[in-house]
């Protein structure tokens, strides 16, 4: 009887891997068919962004607004979708700050959703982290995805790592040529959202708003990648 029952947990462990493991590679696919352009960094930002949710980019909400109003300002708006669900958990979702500055949500529901996801983020420890992150990269070597620059990003976020490092930025390409725009919310809030304010609208943004061939300035990149996390 005993070993029926540890037959039958590792029968059950094996098959929740190997849904994480779909899991996992449908985000990875997801985000590249997002952005076709994006690298393993920007794949390591998606799945630390739904383990640790946006607890780095609000060190105080007064910085938080404040920063959140300078991007509205800003003309380079390209990005891709108004919404995408992160990681293998999927448990955080990107909210394009179009449906801000277009009005659909409203900036002070936007701030007060990102302070209650704060504490609903898994926040692994680092040795948590690393090994989440290992498993992850297992997977993505076994896509064979053919990722440009794939050996010098593996080595750069692995010496992060090692430093204790654990919050990366989008890759440069990455930036220039989508210029993204978002906040990230937990699930819960966001589908609170899609009934209040999303009704009718689907993820993918107009063609009006989409890419665009402007290259964003030095100045604005540098500021970009230190404030937004």
């Amino acid at each position: 009887m005993g070993r029926i029952l540890i037959l039958f947990m590792i029968a059950m462990m094996a098959i929740s891997f190997m849904g994480r493991k779909d899991k996992i590679k449908e985000s990875v696919l997801t985000e590249l068919k997002n952005y076709p352009q994006a690298r393993l960094a920007d794949i390591y930002k998606n799945f630390f962004q739904d383990a640790f949710g946006p607890g780095h980019l609000i060190p105080d909400t007064t910085q938080a607004g404040a920063y959140l109003s300078y991007e509205l300002q800003d003309t380079l708006w390209g990005d891709t979708v108004k919404w995408q669900v992160l990681g293998g958990s999927q448990s955080f979702y990107r909210i394009n700050l179009s449906l801000v500055k277009d009005g659909r949500i409203p900036r002070s529901v936007l701030l007060e959703g990102m302070v209650k996801s704060v504490p609903l983020a898994r926040n692994p420890d680092l040795a948590e982290w690393k090994e989440e992150w290992s498993q992850i990269l297992e997977v993505i070597k076994e896509m064979n995805l053919k990722l440009p620059d794939f050996d010098p990003d593996k080595k750069a976020i692995d010496e992060k790592l090692v430093k204790g490092e654990i919050v990366a930025h989008h890759s440069d390409l990455f930036t220039e040529t989508y210029h993204p725009h978002y906040r990230i919310v937990h699930y819960t809030i966001f589908e609170k959202w899609r009934k209040e304010f999303l009704k009718g609208l689907s993820t993918n943004l107009p063609k009006s708003t989409s890419l665009r061939s402007n290259h964003t300035c030095l100045f604005f990149r540098r500021f970009y990648n230190k404030n937004r996390g």
